[in-house]
């Protein structure tokens, strides 16, 4: 009983912290959730959710509409969630995929490398993510291969991009990706090669030296800052302003940029998601309790 008695006023003064930190915390998760489920339903009528703003999405587009990347930001949570079934799809926890991945497709991510050379202390290669064996395939850099006279590429080098089955452009790094069938057994099969070697700013170039080739290329580059991105099956075409049909040119949405997040398989919508908002917003001092947005299915007509 006297044991009892001395560790009262450490049980007090306990209590009193476990109530302060409910008293600090309840509310804010209480304004959280109300807040957040406003937004899963203040949405246009054309549109559904497809993960909730209560879990803080951050979603990322994947070629072809197949799928989308999401990260849940307040549950720690990394799928891809397929777009056809709804199913969650478990990803390997490479610590370069938040940010360095790039989507190639459903099962392919490029991990971006350094900016600098192989002979600088703090390069890194580029590599292609398997998500299907959880395996890194280092990437052929071109851009590191002897040059010409004057420093010109060596127009041999083009056999590596001929050779390949699959090209992807990513317009605002202005790079280029090429993979031959078995490219993970085949060391140069898997290429990567900057429009810089060929003194093109823009991967416009990249583009015409493909179709020089006469071969198909993906875009990988959602962002609409320096390319167009056709749908899946060519009706549509996703620009900066917004949504075009391919054969008449008719915008039918306004206002993509930083918004649109990737296409539907079918056409039939696309996945959007706004930056948040904030609760309150003070003149001249700062933005006060953000709250996220739902990512979103725009059904298009």
């Amino acid at each position: 009983m006297k044991k009892l008695k001395q560790n009262k006023p450490l049980q007090y003064l306990l209590g009193a912290i476990l109530f302060i930190l409910l008293s600090c915390y309840l509310p804010q998760q209480i304004l959280f959730w109300k807040l957040c489920t406003e937004q899963d339903q203040d949405i246009p009528p054309n549109t559904e959710v497809l993960v909730s703003a209560c879990k803080r999405p951050a979603s990322i587009g994947v070629p072809g509409g197949e799928a989308l990347f999401v990260r849940e930001v307040r549950t720690g949570k990394m799928y891809l969630l397929d777009l056809r079934t709804g199913e969650k799809r478990k990803v390997p926890n490479d610590p370069l995929l938040l940010e360095k991945g790039i989507f190639l497709s459903s099962d392919l991510v490029w991990l971006e490398g350094s900016l600098v050379r192989p002979d600088k202390p703090r390069y890194r290669p580029h590599y292609i993510l398997d998500l299907v064996d959880g395996k890194r395939y280092e990437l052929l850099d071109l851009d590191t291969l002897p040059r010409l006279e004057g420093g010109k590429f060596d127009p041999q080098n083009y056999s590596y991009i001929q050779s390949a089955q699959y090209i992807y452009i990513h317009h605002s790094k202005n790079t280029l990706i090429a993979l031959s069938s078995d490219f993970r057994t085949n060391p140069n099969g898997r290429i990567i090669f900057s429009g810089f070697a060929i003194n093109t700013d823009y991967a416009e170039g990249l583009v015409q030296l493909t179709k020089s080739f006469n071969m198909d290329y993906e875009i990988i580059d959602f962002r609409l800052y320096r390319t167009d991105v056709t749908s899946p099956t060519n009706k549509f075409v996703a620009r900066f302003n917004g949504i075009y049909l391919s054969k008449t040119n008719q915008r039918i949405t306004s206002g993509m940029y930083n918004y649109f997040r990737g296409w539907y398989y079918d056409d039939s919508a696309i996945v959007v998601q706004d930056g948040g908002d904030y609760l309150l917003t003070l003149p001249g001092i700062s933005y006060i309790y953000y709250i996220p947005s739902p990512t979103l299915k725009l059904n298009l007509p």
